[in-house]
């Protein structure tokens, strides 16, 4: 079984992910999906199946099964609320980021640390995550970072990417007071230096 398909079935992007994304939802925008957004929420995440990596050229280009699904389904705003949620996506193919990329950037702090850690290990995405390089600080393959500390880092982070999207498509009046107190509290942390462990709040 190949490591999409284990995301889907009991890694990062299994059943229960789409259900910390609408939590995420209600939280953002202070309203539960539509019926028609729930299926799309469902099916945004379902291409993974099959693939031999998370985010590389296979894995970048997920939401293009859900979005056919749904496009056939739900109806071409549905689509792109699916082809919008992934940043990777969106940026290769010039389509802008839907409503649903906050809540899906959001979902991590729905979850415990260590439950997600848990799972991501079993699948093998914690060491392929871990593996990529990038620029930011932590480094993903900088050992002296537990695998938790890492992950509470990485996730304040994509919160903080969701709210400050999630602010741009709905202001000026979208949040809540709550949310905006959230944005401030990601805004103050330097995930590069905060690293030792409690630190970061979980």
């Amino acid at each position: 079984m190949n490591i999409g398909t284990k995301s889907l079935l009991f890694g990062a992007h299994w059943p229960l992910h789409n259900v910390a994304v609408t939590l995420a939802w209600k939280w953002l925008y202070g309203t539960w999906p539509t019926v028609r957004e729930l299926a799309a929420i469902v099916l945004h995440d379902v291409g993974y199946v099959g693939c031999p990596e998370m985010d590389g050229p296979v894995g970048t280009t997920h939401p293009r099964l859900g979005a056919e699904i749904a496009r056939h389904m739900l109806g071409e705003d549905m689509a792109r609320l699916i082809e919008g949620h992934s940043k990777g996506f969106a940026e290769a193919f010039g389509l802008p980021l839907s409503r649903l990329y906050g809540p899906d950037k959001c979902s991590h702090m729905f979850e415990p640390i260590c439950w997600y850690v848990f799972r991501t290990r079993l699948t093998g995405e914690l060491k392929m995550y871990r593996s990529m390089n990038h620029g930011a600080s932590p480094r993903n393959n900088d050992s002296t970072i537990l695998d938790t500390e890492w992950f509470r880092i990485i996730r304040l982070r994509m919160a903080r990417a969701g709210i400050e999207h999630a602010i741009k498509t709905t202001a000026p009046d979208g949040l809540g007071e709550s949310q905006l107190k959230f944005a401030d509290i990601l805004d103050s942390v330097d995930a590069g230096a905060r690293v030792k462990k409690g630190e970061v709040p979980a």
